[in-house]
């Protein structure tokens, strides 16, 4: 019986001594690091925008577009976010593979808003700085030209997007829409977008 429960003692000493230099190894190796997570992205402004014209989502007045006198329509935004140095504008139809209507930049970063009807000169007087490039249409439409959907095509979203740039793009006036886009890539804010509905029925021009 005694050599029983000494033999017992020795099988749980044994016991007792291997976990406690298991333990000892986890403790020299150190306790697993918790893991690590990205920093959050920068918080991106609530930027807006808006027309006195128009609401995004509704139709777009026939005067801004091919059927009336085809002038820019007036444009305002607000929330603008820190550190913009400019901004700039793409009007396109996705509805026409992206066609492109107006490209403009150079806005200061202190403009909140455009008039209606902007010169179709390749730099403007008023925002001073205010550059334009071409329409899908070529170099011999610069500036705004309005919307021209094909009759019978059904509805088209023609799409205003403002984009708040950490610089002030130096890109020559009567750049092309793939010189803007280039020019932009990487210096992109915060963007905002205003979207007016027009079609032309069967029949019309």
């Amino acid at each position: 019986m005694r050599v029983q429960w000494l033999i017992l003692v020795v099988v749980l000493h044994g016991t007792t001594l291997a976990c406690a230099v298991a333990a000892a190894r986890s403790g020299a190796q150190g306790s697993p690091k918790p893991t690590e997570t990205a920093p959050a992205a920068p918080v991106q402004s609530e930027m807006k925008l808006g027309s006195d014209a128009f609401k995004s989502g509704e139709a777009f007045p026939v005067k801004f577009t091919a059927d009336g006198a085809g002038t820019s329509p007036p444009l305002r935004w607000d929330a603008a976010p820190a550190g913009v140095k400019s901004f700039a504008i793409l009007m396109d139809d996705p509805d026409a593979r992206g066609f492109v209507h107006w490209t403009l930049w150079g806005i200061p970063a202190t403009a909140r808003s455009l008039p209606e009807a902007l010169p179709r000169d390749l730099e403007l007087k008023e925002p001073a700085g205010v550059r334009q490039g071409q329409t899908s249409w070529g170099r011999e439409r610069c500036g705004y030209w309005g919307s021209a959907p094909p009759p019978g095509s059904g509805v088209h979203h023609y799409t205003f997007t403002l984009f708040a740039l950490d610089v002030a793009v130096d890109l020559a006036p009567g750049a092309t829409a793939k010189e803007f886009r280039k020019a932009i890539k990487g210096h992109v804010l915060a963007e905002a977008k205003l979207v007016g509905l027009y079609e032309r029925k069967e029949g019309k021009p």
